[in-house]
């Protein structure tokens, strides 16, 4: 059911790593609890890993299928149970209602096809799962790469250069308020928004999954580095956070994050079923611990560390009947699809078959 895959296993772990540091971040806020490092910082510490995991692994994916079956493959690995979640709790919450859409169609299709980040008021209207402004961000990636790779033939030194300064600027100017005119509407009425809408939005975030691209694409070079010094250093940059007074995402983050990568990929593979579980539910968690939390606390009225157990326990009931039920059934059908588009990669590999 939840197999064994050596050559992914330490992503696997990173990405159950990346998925648990965002759930402590939203359990201690609304159940009061205290949980170290993570519980303060897991808000930017597992998206900025998550990013870096999908600028890795969606980089294999597209140097190894072509154009159609990448397409295909995102489609049914992303939508299926993203369209259970945002559907399923929008009516249970009564946020999906015949009203709102009637009175924002627009937006109801904005929020299905996950371009909702860049139109505030379709995430704010329709705002069901608390998270998806993630998933904005990682559609236009999957969107981006393969125009990267088509037209630059790879992921170099300069772009990630030219990346990194592009992401950064446009960070610094938006923590600045000098990017608040293009969401001025929604900034005006509450500046909060700006960090939601401008410094999140893609360009900023592009760099992390750059970060993730270009370790794959030199893989061959970072697996000779030590594994135990890249997990150090990353420790040391993170402990140090505290006390960078830096605006937000920040470079250095994702670089710390980066020597866990590179420590995933010059390691020898860990073989733990339930690293490969966790990783394996990762997205359904990621979609329904948000909601789980907010419905125990406000209908139970559960704090401390006994909400956040109970949050965590059902939340991996829920999305592990989820992902054998729909993610699994949505991602084999994918893969039939696709194996009729078995040519050419975009990276110009020969397709594999899946």
């Amino acid at each position: 059911m939840f197999a064994l895959r050596s050559q992914h296993n330490n992503i696997d772990f990173l990405r159950a790593l990346a998925v648990l540091s965002v759930f402590a971040h939203h359990a201690q806020h609304v159940f009061a609890s205290s949980i170290p490092f993570f519980g303060e910082y897991g808000g930017q510490f597992g998206p900025q890993l998550f990013f870096l995991i999908s600028g890795y692994l969606i980089t294999a994916s597209c140097r190894t299928y072509n154009l159609k079956q990448y397409v295909t493959h995102r489609f049914f690995r992303i939508f299926p149970a993203y369209w259970f979640y945002f559907i399923g709790i929008g009516v249970l919450t009564n946020v999906l209602t015949s009203a709102r859409v009637l009175s924002n169609p627009s937006g109801l299709l904005s929020n299905l096809g996950l371009l909702q980040q860049l139109f505030p008021t379709d995430l704010i209207d329709y705002d069901v799962l608390h998270v998806t402004w993630t998933l904005t961000v990682e559609v236009l990636w999957y969107a981006t790469l393969p125009i990267l790779l088509f037209f630059f033939k790879g992921i170099s030194t300069l772009m990630l250069v030219v990346v990194i300064l592009l992401s950064n600027g446009l960070s610094f100017i938006a923590n600045l308020g000098g990017l608040d005119f293009v969401y001025q509407a929604v900034i005006s009425q509450n500046v909060a928004f700006r960090y939601l809408f401008v410094s999140n939005h893609f360009l900023v975030q592009l760099q992390f999954f750059i970060l993730g691209a270009y370790v794959f694409e030199r893989q061959a070079y970072f697996s000779k580095f030590n594994a135990v010094g890249m997990v150090t250093l990353g420790l040391f940059i993170f402990l140090l956070k505290p006390f960078y007074f830096v605006f937000n995402p920040m470079l250095v983050t994702g670089l710390g994050l980066m020597c866990f990568l590179i420590a995933g990929v010059a390691s020898r593979s860990i073989a733990n079923t339930v690293i490969v579980f966790l990783s394996e539910i990762s997205y359904s968690f990621y979609l329904c611990h948000f909601p789980i939390i907010l419905y125990l606390n406000s209908k139970y009225a559960l704090m401390g560390y006994w909400g956040m157990m109970l949050a965590l326990a059902a939340t991996i009931v829920v999305s592990t009947i989820s992902y054998l039920l729909i993610e699994k059934p949505g991602m084999r059908l994918g893969k039939r699809i696709g194996d009729r588009f078995r040519t050419t990669s975009i990276g110009g590999v020969i397709a594999n078959p899946l």
